[in-house]
């Protein structure tokens, strides 16, 4: 038998004892144990890692999926925008193109409704509480058909315009507008259409306007009765005063009036002040000249004087010059018997 070490442990219970080679063999058998023990366990890891792993792939690829499909709705939905932009700043302009003719048309009626009262109280009829603005308008109609009717008779009646005496001359000067109603150095805005330089819109100017210092003195151009003098709407302070042969002349924005309603006025009377009252952008008069409801260019007048009023009166279509002459010489015959 071969030299073994033999291990004796002793106890109360008695001796036992253990051989070198047997205890080898055991911690070898448990070493193998652990050994497989921890392969096996590797083994499941690996296999439960890797599912893991494959599972976070699939993930990861639904994820890519949803990002790319986010990306398409985010460039459709700024596609969506856009043109929701786009129509807004088109409904924008549209809504500002409807507000600019709105404000245009609601200047024209102003201006008609003003026209149409200015009609009434030359006609001493008045606006009716309980007439309606449409029958206003056709009442005006007629009454201003009746007046062309009138024209047109007149009109037909006239064959040559007569030369003019100097006694007519005198006569004519002293009761139709002529001259300068104040002293002023230029014309801001003529007598036609122009863009308003306050509403910014291309607007029928049926006068005159004459930029002169606040307060300056203005002068009636004629003999006449003072119709109107107090506020009237985008005039300001405004006076209108009817002259002989169907003539009248209106004054806009003064600061304040030396006559009142009802006053008579001799050529060359005082008859107010500039100002700058009513939809004015300085201090300026506002001058028109009218003839049996209709506007004149002002200026025309301003330059006529004993030398130039036949050549001027030739000029001005709209004047049945004939008719007056024959009622200056009426009043000539009547004055001389």
């Amino acid at each position: 038998m071969k030299n073994r070490l033999i291990i004796t442990i002793s106890t109360i219970n008695g001796s036992k004892q253990y051989s070198v080679h047997q205890i080898i063999k055991k911690v070898i058998f448990v070493l193998v144990m652990i050994f497989l023990l921890i392969g096996v366990g590797t083994l499941y890891y690996i296999q439960f890692l890797s599912e893991k792993i494959d599972h976070s792939k699939v993930e990861i690829n639904s994820f890519k999926t949803e990002i790319v499909g986010l990306k398409a709705m985010t460039t459709e939905l700024k596609t969506m925008g856009d043109t929701l932009q786009s129509n807004n700043d088109k409904l924008k302009d549209h809504k500002a193109q409807l507000l600019s003719r709105i404000n245009e048309d609601t200047d024209k009626l102003y201006s008609v409704n003003e026209y149409l009262r200015e009609v009434e109280d030359i006609m001493g009829i008045g606006p009716d509480i309980n007439t309606s603005f449409s029958e206003r308008i056709v009442q005006a109609k007629e009454q201003e058909q009746t007046k062309k009717d009138i024209l047109v008779e007149h009109v037909k009646e006239e064959s040559k315009q007569e030369k003019i005496t100097a006694i007519q001359k005198m006569l004519l000067l002293n009761n139709i507008p002529n001259g300068k109603p104040l002293k002023y150095k230029r014309v801001s805005s003529e007598f036609g259409y122009r863009v308003h330089p306050v509403t910014k819109r291309k607007t029928f100017h049926a006068g005159l306007d004459l930029p002169a210092k606040h307060g300056t003195p203005i002068y009636a151009p004629a003999s006449g009765a003072i119709v109107y003098a107090k506020k009237k709407g985008h005039y300001g302070n405004f006076i209108l005063i009817a002259h002989s042969y169907g003539f009248k002349t209106a004054y806009g924005h003064l600061s304040r009036f030396a006559v009142k309603s009802g006053d008579y006025v001799s050529k060359g009377q005082k008859i107010g002040y500039v100002g700058s009252t009513g939809r004015s952008t300085g201090p300026h008069l506002h001058y028109e000249v009218r003839y049996l409801s209709k506007w004149l260019d002002p200026k025309k007048f301003m330059f006529m004087d004993l030398d130039n009023i036949n050549n001027i009166s030739d000029r001005i279509d709209l004047v049945n010059w004939t008719s007056i002459l024959k009622q200056t010489e009426k009043l000539i015959s009547l004055s001389t018997k």
